[in-house]
C-alpha cells in the first residue's frame, strides 16, 4: 500500500485517543489532541495557500513546529524547516530563493473554522525542504518526497525493531534532519515522541527517566554530554534499549561511558546524508574494522567510482555513489557541483573505499580535500588520528596557503592535550605519513557550533585565518 507522511494520525487517535503522542519538556499532547491540532492547521493551510506550495516553518522546537510539519505533509504542502538561529541576512536570502506562500513564525492559536477532509497527497509529492548545516556559505535546501521517508521508516523498523510501543527521544534541534526524522517517524508509527525546546543534558536525562524512554537518536557529541552528566549524577538509565547514532565515528572511552549510562542499550550507527537517508549501517553488536561505517542498508546499492565514472575495485578510494528509493528529489535552493546523478546513482562528493565484504570506509568530503606536496589529503583522516590522542576532544584540519607545498596543514584542537605540540606530533608520526602531518597547531577552547551541535567549520576556518599569525600559533614542525 502506498503511504504518505502522517496518513495514520487519525486512525491512531481512534485506536488510543489518550495515549501520549508528543512530549516536549513539560508539555504533553495525546494522540487525539495532536491529530486534531494537525487537522486544524492543515485546513488552515489549505484555505490560505495553493497545493504544493512552500510553507516556511520559522519556529523553534515546540509542539507547534511538529504539528505544522505534519499539517504540511497531510495537506499536500512542502514544509520549509527554517533554523530560527539564522542571522537576518541568511534568512532573507533563503526567503528570496524559495518565496514561501506562508510563514509560520510563532505558536499562536489556530483560527476557528470547519475541518473538511483534504485530498490525499501522492507518495511521490514533495513534502519537506530541509537545509544542510551551511558549513560552506548559505545552506542548500534539499527537497524530499513522501516515498523517500516512508522507505526510510521501513529500514528503521526492520533493522532496529522500532514499533508503536517505543518511547523515542530526539533531543536536538528539529532544524537538523536527524532529530526531525526521529520525532516524525515516532509519531507516524504511533510511538511516543519526546523532544526538548533546547538541548540540555541534565534535562534530557530527566525526561528519559520520567517517561522510560526506550530509544534515543543522538550525535556523538550529544552522547558524550549525556554520558558525562549521568556519571556526574551517579545514575544509569536501564529503560533505553537502543541508541541510534549518526555523525562522526566516536572513541572507545566514549563508548565505555555511554555503556555505563545506558547499560541495556544496543548501539546502532549509520552513515547517511540529508540527501540520501540511510547509506550504511552498523547494527547493535556487529563488529566492524576500525574506521568502517558498516555495510549497505537494505535497498541500497553502493559503487566506488573514479573521476571518469568507472567502477573501482575493492580497496581503491574514489567517489561514493548510492542508488536507493530513499534519495532526495532535488535542491530547492543552493546545490553544488559535487552533487551529481548518473544512471539512478547519486553522489554528494563523499570519498571512500569498499572492502571485499562490502564494508565502507570513509576517506572524506570532496570539497574538503586538500593537495599538499602533490598529495591528495582528506582532513577527516588526520582529524580521526588527532582525536585518538590523549586529551584531544575535537579536531579540525585546514590548509593555509604555502608557496612550497601548495597548502600547509594546520590543526585546530580542543581539549587539555591541545597545548602539547611535541606530544601531538609524536602521536601523529606513528599513524600518518610525513606529508599528512600538521605543520602547526592551534589550541581553541571556544568552538563555534551549528544548531545541530556539530562544529561550524566555516567559522573555525575564518577564526584560523584571523589567528594565522605564527605568534598566535603553537610551535611549527
Amino acid at each position: 500500500m502506498n503511504r504518505t507522511i502522517g496518513d495514520r494520525l487519525a486512525e491512531l487517535a481512534r485506536q488510543a485517543p489518550e495515549r501520549p503522542a508528543l512530549i516536549c519538556g513539560e508539555e504533553e499532547l495525546s494522540r487525539a489532541a495532536f491529530a486534531a491540532t494537525v487537522a486544524r492547521r492543515a485546513a488552515d493551510l489549505a484555505r490560505r495557500s495553493p497545493p504544493g506550495s512552500g510553507i516556511a516553518l520559522a519556529i523553534g522546537n515546540s509542539p507547534a513546529l511538529v504539528a505544522g510539519f505534519f499539517a504540511c505533509a497531510v495537506s499536500g504542502r512542502q514544509a520549509l524547516v527554517y533554523d530560527p538561529a539564522w542571522p537576518a541576512g541568511y534568512r532573507a536570502a533563503v526567503d528570496a530563493a524559495l518565496d514561501p506562500a506562508l510563514t509560520l513564525s510563532d505558536e499562536s492559536e489556530l483560527p476557528p473554522g470547519a475541518v473538511e477532509p483534504l485530498p490525499a497527497p501522492h507518495p511521490d509529492d514533495a513534502f519537506y525542504v530541509g537545509f544542510t548545516s551551511g558549513s560552506t556559505g548559505l545552506p542548500k535546501g534539499y527537497r524530499r518526497g513522501h516515498r523517500s521517508w516512508i522507505d526510510s521508516f521501513a529500514v528503521s523498523e526492520t533493522e532496529f525493531g522500532l514499533t508503536g510501543d517505543d518511547v523515542i527521544l530526539a533531543p536536538g534541534a528539529l532544524s537538523a534532519s536527524l532529530h526531525l526524522y526521529g520525532v516524525v517517524h515516532a509519531l507516524h508509527i504511533g510511538a511516543t515522541a519526546v523532544m526538548l525546546r533546547l538541548f540540555h543534558p541534565q534535562r534530557a536525562l530527566e525526561l528519559i527517566a520520567r517517561h522510560r524512554v526506550t530509544a534515543l537518536y543522538a550525535t556523538p557529541t550529544q552522547l558524550q554530554m549525556l554520558a558525562r552528566a549521568a556519571a556526574e549524577e551517579g545514575i544509569d538509565l536501564p529503560s533505553v534499549r537502543l541508541i541510534l547514532i549518526s555523525g562522526a565515528k566516536w572513541r572507545p572511552h566514549t563508548r565505555a561511558a555511554v555503556a555505563a549510562a545506558f547499560p541495556r542499550a544496543g548501539i546502532a550507527e549509520f552513515y547517511g546524508a540529508s540527501e540520501m537517508s540511510f547509506v550504511t549501517l552498523v547494527r547493535p553488536g556487529e563488529e566492524v574494522s576500525e574506521g568502517s561505517v558498516g555495510t549497505a542498508a537494505p535497498g541500497v546499492t553502493l559503487a566506488i567510482r573514479d573521476a571518469e565514472g568507472r567502477n573501482l575495485p575493492p580497496g581503491a578510494t574514489g567517489t561514493i555513489w548510492v542508488a536507493s528509493t530513499m534519495l532526495f528529489d532535488d535542491y530547492a535552493c543552493g546545490g553544488g557541483e559535487e552533487t551529481r546523478r548518473a544512471g539512478g546513482f547519486l553522489t554528494i562528493g563523499d570519498h571512500g573505499r569498499l572492502d571485499e565484504a562490502g564494508r565502507l570506509t570513509l576517506a572524506g568530503r570532496e570539497k574538503r580535500m586538500l593537495v599538499t606536496s602533490g598529495l591528495n589529503v582528506y582532513p577527516e583522516e588526520i582529524e580521526a588520528v588527532l582525536v585518538s590522542a590523549p586529551g584531544i576532544l575535537e579536531a579540525a584540519v585546514f590548509g593555509l596557503p604555502d608557496p612550497l607545498r601548495g597548502v600547509e596543514l594546520v590543526a585546530v584542537l580542543r581539549g587539555p592535550g591541545a597545548r602539547d605540540p611535541a606530544r601531538l606530533r609524536a602521536h601523529c608520526r606513528v599513524l600518518l605519513p610525513a606529508a599528512k602531518l600538521p605543520r602547526r597547531f592551534l589550541a581553541l577552547d571556544d568552538w563555534p557550533r551549528l544548531s545541530s551541535g556539530k562544529a561550524d567549520l566555516l567559522a573555525l576556518e575564518a577564526r584560523l585565518a584571523a589567528l594565522a599569525d605564527p605568534e598566535r600559533m603553537l610551535q611549527r614542525s
